[in-house]
């Protein structure tokens, strides 16, 4: 009686632990009767976010072990070279590379990374969409983020200002126009950053001007980058050190652009490739009051994720 007990128990388990091992990359039963994982190895490249643990092992037999047994565990660095000792160390980590931002998946001299293997090493979604894996039903999902676009239609939204210049933004219609200065602003829609303008609203009187002197800075809401390209319309001063536009990174700015010394507001283009998965603002700079002492911006779009 004892046997046919455990046999029709055990029978149904043996059955599933056979499914599991041909369908899940990880896969931890609710139980711990069985756990199962089939990583794969990134060589010279390291996951580099926080360790839910860390120690040395012998190799990565038992760094596989020790993540299948850790249940935070979805991913593991293991030393690329032992030390003294013939032990290697490994990295026990609570995200994995397809989870975690691009620019902490970096390439390493002393570790080799290893993940679940799943169907999103295939990069199967298009469109830039960006793949989720599902390790236990090895089945994946793919999420298209709602581009950023910031055009000023809807005013100028959760942009942080400084300083006095930007107050009265953004600006409604064709303001240079109006005030006949024979250089249109070629904005997108009716409403714009114009630092020189002072059109706030519909009812007020077309081609009135605040001039050059105020100061001040407009900075956008965070968003990430998810492809190579963002533009935007920049026109009004063309002196770098005063009138610019910044993308700024981890407080640093590494991009920079600004006008022609002309109200028209022309497309510019930055290639950000290098910084895709990264959190970033634009910044918009007017810290000049002599000729030209203004920027002019309009239709920030691209490969941007809003926050």
């Amino acid at each position: 009686m004892w046997s046919k007990v455990t046999l029709a128990t055990l029978l149904p388990l043996l059955t599933a632990a056979v499914q599991v091992w041909f369908q899940s990359a990880l896969f931890r039963h609710q139980f711990e009767i069985f756990s199962y994982g089939n990583f794969t190895q990134d060589a010279n490249r390291q996951l580099v976010v926080t360790k839910v643990k860390s120690f040395v092992s012998d190799g990565p037999v038992n760094c596989v072990f020790a993540c299948i047994g850790e249940p935070q565990c979805l991913s593991f660095n293991l030393a690329a070279h032992p030390d003294s000792y013939g032990l290697y160390q490994c990295e026990l980590l609570a995200t994995d590379k397809f989870k975690a931002a691009a620019k902490t998946f970096q390439a390493s001299d002393a570790f080799h990374h290893y993940s679940p293997w799943s169907l999103c090493q295939q990069a199967p979604c298009q469109n830039k969409g960006i793949c989720y894996p599902d390790f236990q039903m090895n089945t994946y999902q793919c999420v298209f983020p709602v581009p950023c676009k910031f055009d000023f239609e809807n005013g100028i939204d959760d942009w942080e200002k400084t300083g006095t210049v930007f107050d009265n933004q953004p600006t409604f219609g064709d303001n240079p126009t109006a005030r006949n200065r024979g250089q249109s602003a070629n904005q997108q829609g009716d409403w714009w950053i114009g630092g020189a303008e002072d059109r706030p609203s519909k009812s007020t009187p077309a081609g009135r001007l605040q001039d050059d002197g105020p100061q001040g800075t407009l900075t956008s809401p965070y968003f990430k980058i998810i492809g190579n390209n963002i533009s935007f319309l920049i026109g009004g001063g063309c002196y770098i050190n005063s009138t610019r536009a910044e993308l700024v990174i981890d407080k640093k700015v590494v991009k920079t652009a600004t006008g022609a010394c002309h109200e028209t507001m022309t497309r510019q283009t930055w290639d950000v490739q290098n910084y895709i998965g990264q959190i970033a603002r634009v910044k918009l700079v007017d810290s000049s009051s002599g000729s030209w002492g203004h920027i002019n911006f309009d239709d920030l779009k691209g490969d941007m994720r809003c926050m």
